[in-house]
């Protein structure tokens, strides 16, 4: 008698917690969680004083085969007079009210160069030259001897191979006192890796920039970047 009296309380038990399920599972199924993702780079890199402008998010709800588009707010700021890095949060909001949430890192920074020699600010093709493939690559002057590159990668994994912005890796170049070039600041989020270059030479004949492009695990590759 004793053991049916507890089975009786065990099935009353699973009953209660398939039916706790149950509903959880069609309260999910209610609350769809939006589709979002970021425009332009994460992080993002700014020279110090350097206006920013928000690429904005990308948002939608898809329930039921129909896709809306939503709202978001941006919840910190930038200071670019400050240097350091600033986390952005974009706040959005579905359609049962609750709240889900996507971040960016900003970087504000400061770097001393020379103008040793110019690296002319505009559109370049890229190419991994072991591949002989590449992307688009974006340089623009930020201060003397800093420029701000958008892949150190030669757009190679990026828009060749169509893995997507995340393995992009956004650097600053510094001339140093010497004529050499370092970089700061690269890192490819896709990768969860640090990114650097070596060996910069320009050869100003041809408006071409060659290196080596350098991961933290120690994989490298050579890079050729030709001004359009």
């Amino acid at each position: 008698m004793k053991s049916l009296k507890y089975l009786i309380i065990l099935t009353a038990a699973v009953f209660m917690l398939a039916s706790c399920e149950k509903e959880y599972e069609s309260y999910l199924s209610e609350t769809p969680a939006p589709v979002m993702e970021l425009y332009g780079s994460n992080p993002m890199v700014l020279f110090k004083g350097t206006p920013y402008v928000d690429p904005g998010i990308y948002a939608v709800e898809i329930a039921n085969g129909d896709t809306t588009e939503l709202e978001y707010e941006i919840l910190n700021e930038v200071n670019v007079d400050i240097t350091g890095t600033y986390r952005l949060q974009y706040k959005v909001t579905n359609s049962e009210g609750y709240d889900f949430y996507i971040s960016r890192n900003v970087s504000i920074v400061s770097f001393t160069g020379y103008d040793v020699f110019e690296i002319p600010s505009g559109t370049y093709d890229g190419i991994r030259v072991n591949r002989n493939a590449g992307g688009v690559v974006q340089i623009n002057k930020l201060a003397a001897g800093v420029y701000q590159i958008s892949d150190l990668l030669a757009g190679y994994y990026d828009q060749y191979v169509g893995y997507g912005p995340s393995t992009a890796a956004p650097a600053i170049l510094v001339i140093e006192e010497d004529g050499t070039v370092r970089t700061e600041l690269g890192y490819a989020p896709g990768f969860g890796e640090a990114v650097s270059g070596t060996g910069f030479v320009f050869d100003d004949a041809n408006n071409v920039l060659t290196y080596t492009a350098v991961f933290e695990d120690g994989f490298s590759f050579d890079v050729q970047l030709t001004l359009q």
